[in-house]
């Protein structure tokens, strides 16, 4: 069984009507806040991304919160770099910081679950560089091929993805694990909004 069953299998891939972050309506979603939640299947993730990661010049691991944190988390503690995150919003007590971290100066490759348009991602980064950061790479679990690589790309960095949302749905979609009207709204979705 594919990484795409699995997700299905497991409630973490879910068909049928989704508002998104970017305000798109979706006839699927990806709920990977979920994946620690097995430790085979999330350390399957890890050893990918870990992968993706050889090559890239880095020394620093921050999390977008909170989907990118415990991606984050396992990526710094397996490879032995220091971590930080990036709140969605700063607090409203205490030192009312956006980044946690000592990431001044750090080349910092940013982690999160799932990109689409890149919207959390330009925003983490440029919160980073605020900070003195050099972003070098943005890293999701998957890519919904809807406009991140290119933003994140055209902001100088590389992008990386462990998956992209084409190959696990095309793997749903060969194994007939979707009735026949979920298997057409989700063809016509990536026909129409494949970047």
């Amino acid at each position: 069984m594919g990484i795409a069953v699995e997700l299905l299998h497991k409630g973490m891939l879910m068909i049928g009507t989704f508002k998104l972050t970017s305000g798109k309506e979706s006839p699927y979603y990806l709920d990977l806040r979920r994946l620690p939640s097995y430790p085979e299947l999330f350390n399957q993730v890890v050893n990918n991304a870990i992968e993706l990661l050889k090559g890239i010049d880095h020394d620093y691991i921050v999390g977008v919160a909170t989907g990118g944190v415990p991606l984050a988390s396992f990526i710094a503690c397996r490879t032995g770099k220091p971590m930080g995150y990036v709140r969605l919003e700063k607090k409203g007590y205490g030192t009312s910081r956006l980044v946690e971290g000592e990431v001044k100066g750090r080349k910092v490759v940013v982690v999160d679950d799932v990109a689409t348009t890149g919207g959390s991602l330009r925003n983490s980064i440029e919160a980073l560089r605020e900070e003195g950061a050099i972003p070098v790479a943005a890293l999701v679990i998957v890519d919904r091929q809807e406009g991140a690589r290119q933003l994140i790309e055209g902001q100088g960095l590389k992008f990386l993805a462990v998956y992209e949302v084409s190959e696990i749905l095309e793997e749903v979609l060969t194994r007939g694990e979707l009735s026949p009207s979920e298997r057409e709204k989700v063809k016509a979705y990536l026909e129409e909004n494949k970047v």
